[in-house]
């Protein structure tokens, strides 16, 4: 999507939205969730034609992914081909200079120290050996007797003892600055003085001359460096990384992201808290939390859209209902409960029903919760099975008033025809459910009244009255 499809998407959206208020918190939920994801998409298709890639087709976090990693190749020509550092001076054995290296698939690369062997030879893996320093490079073509010597250049003064793995690096060198620009992606400028950027260094460099590129040593020394009290700075960044391995070891059946996918999702996150209006709470710590119990970008999606918004937004009669189960001192916590729990969306989204059904019933006064409770009232497990059954607070608020109104009548009549009182289970039974045995019940309640009168001579108002009072039965 371009961002001109965005920006039109976006503008119906908004229309939409102020379309649907006042038609109800159902309307109005699905038009917020629709604009908010809108918004989301322009964000996207603009972050998308700023970094130069394509992301239609790709879902959300793949989107953000893609976008990352084109910021993080452009970060690296820029900081890399643009200008060579400085190598060191030589000193007596040695020789520096910084030479290009590119990353694997085409990501970019960087500028890498290098030293070299005053007799030309490379150090590095493969490059200092017999087969490099050997007697076809000293040789009595390059030293002659008149300047040397075969006394003094021989065998014995170039051997594995002057030339070992303790004196030469096993593996490529990471140089600093590259390493320092790569951390930036993540944590920014500010953090590149602190003093345990010296130790990740010293922990990434490790598994970097094994032959890795950065990132991957970045996300190996991070779970090497668990418990390394100098890194806490670096390892409390990603802490959700950790409880996520916990929750894995421990059975459950979760991903553990790379450091880029964890940044990329905290990102989307915020994204979303944003636009919800909770700015206050989305940091990194409170998004690494969110990550740490097995969250991923689209489930906190889903709870903001269908279960925070709908009961931020909700009348005060459902929401006076839903504040006894939902902690709403104030709408950081309402979302930080939600949020953090451990119900699914569908759970949670199925107990919102159950509770705008009891809200509905308590409105009317015949449930068995509340303040105004009643013996036999509708529970909250019968709320749960209309809920079920497609009701909601509009529609079934009608058919409550018709339930308060039928089962005191209908408890005369069964007293008249001496049977026994459905009570008002019966009557919701018929009225809501629909049930034939209930419904049965009423209509031969209320024939049995209108025939007890019809036929008296004398009596037609009296038949009249209580014929209407009958009908109300049905």
């Amino acid at each position: 999507m371009t961002v001109e499809e965005a920006q039109a998407a976006l503008d119906e959206a908004q229309k939409a939205f102020d379309a649907a208020k006042g038609t109800g918190v159902r309307n109005v939920t699905a038009a917020s969730r629709a604009l908010s994801a809108a918004k989301r998409a322009l964000a996207t298709a603009q972050k998308a034609e700023a970094a130069g890639v394509n992301v239609g087709g790709l879902s959300r976090a793949e989107q953000l992914s893609t976008i990352r990693q084109a910021e993080y190749t452009a970060a690296q020509e820029e900081a890399g081909r643009g200008e060579k550092p400085t190598p060191p001076p030589a000193d007596e054995e040695y020789t520096y200079d910084y030479v290009w290296r590119s990353e694997p698939g085409g990501r970019g690369g960087y500028w890498s120290l290098v030293r070299y062997q005053k007799y030309g030879t490379q150090t590095g893996a493969g490059n200092t050996g017999t087969g490099n320093i050997n007697t076809g490079n000293i040789n009595t073509g390059n030293v002659d007797t008149g300047n040397a010597n075969t006394g003094n250049v021989n065998t014995g003064n170039i051997n594995t003892g002057n030339i070992n793995t303790g004196n030469i690096v096993t593996g490529p060198t990471l140089a600093k600055d590259v390493f320092k620009q790569t951390l930036a992606l993540f944590f920014g400028e500010a953090e590149l003085s602190k003093a345990w950027m010296d130790e990740l260094y010293n922990v990434v460099s490790k598994f970097y001359r094994s032959g890795t590129d950065v990132a991957t040593s970045l996300n190996m020394a991070l779970l090497d460096s668990r418990n390394n009290p100098n890194l806490k700075a670096f390892t409390d960044r990603f802490k959700g990384i950790y409880a996520l391995q916990d929750l894995r070891q421990a059975g459950k059946p979760v991903s553990v992201p790379t450091i880029a996918e964890y940044v990329a999702a905290q990102k989307g996150m915020a994204d979303i808290l944003n636009e919800a209006g909770l700015g206050d709470i989305s940091t990194e710590q409170f998004t690494g939390e969110l990550i740490g119990k097995g969250n991923s970008v689209s489930t906190v999606a889903d709870k903001i859209g269908n279960v925070y918004q709908r009961i931020d937004m909700a009348p005060k009669e459902i929401k006076d209902v839903l504040g006894r189960y939902f902690p709403t001192v104030d709408r950081t916590t309402l979302a930080k409960t939600i949020l953090l729990g451990e119900k699914g969306v569908t759970q949670l989204v199925d107990e919102l029903n159950k509770y705008d059904v009891l809200a509905a019933a308590e409105q009317q006064g015949i449930a068995a919760t509340g303040a105004k409770g009643i013996i036999g009232g509708v529970t909250e497990e019968r709320a749960g099975e209309y809920a079920r059954g497609g009701g909601t607070y509009a529609s079934l608020l009608p058919k409550f008033a018709q339930v308060k109104r039928v089962t005191p009548e209908l408890a005369k009549l069964s007293g008249i025809s001496k049977v026994k009182d459905i009570g008002q289970l019966g009557v919701e039974q018929a009225i809501i459910s629909g049930l034939s045995q209930p419904m049965e019940t009423i209509q031969q309640l209320g024939e049995e009244e209108i025939g007890r009168f019809s036929g008296k001579a004398g009596r037609a108002e009296l038949g009249l009255a209580s014929q209407r009072r009958a009908n109300r039965a049905f």
